[in-house]
């Protein structure tokens, strides 16, 4: 017998001019929608965060600024999405390592779908298949 999760969907977005919905599938990993909108908000061209700036465009980290979003070692928790989705929301108000604290949201005006997609995006960043 073979077990398979059932995608569930977390909201919708406008890519293009067509609705797209978000989904968080197979064994909680995050689609391929929600990715890409979170590289979007990543990015600063949805949301107005910031998140590139302290973490670079790659995610690597900048320096005295933010850590590498891209290897397994997660400072201030376990890199679980739950977790990342948390610390986008809440910031890191005193990192363990790092001088700059982290604003909540990015620094931005993110709704809901945008710190969830944020947090897909680092997730995936980690998480790289194959």
């Amino acid at each position: 017998m073979t077990s398979r999760s059932i995608p569930f969907v977390i909201g919708l977005t406008a890519i293009g001019g067509a609705a797209f919905p978000l989904l968080i599938q197979d064994a909680g990993q995050p689609s391929p929608a929600l990715v890409a909108l979170g590289d979007s908000v990543f990015h600063g061209k949805s949301g107005a965060a910031l998140c590139y700036v302290c973490h670079g465009p790659a995610g690597k980290g900048v320096n005295g600024l933010g850590p590498n979003l891209t290897d397994k070692e997660w400072v201030n928790g376990d890199g679980s999405l739950p977790f990342i989705e948390k610390t986008i929301l809440e910031g890191v108000p005193k990192p363990k390592k790092l001088p700059a604290p982290m604003p909540p949201k990015g620094g931005g005006q993110l709704t809901d779908v945008q710190i969830k997609a944020a947090a897909a995006y680092v997730w995936s960043l980690s998480h790289k298949q194959g």
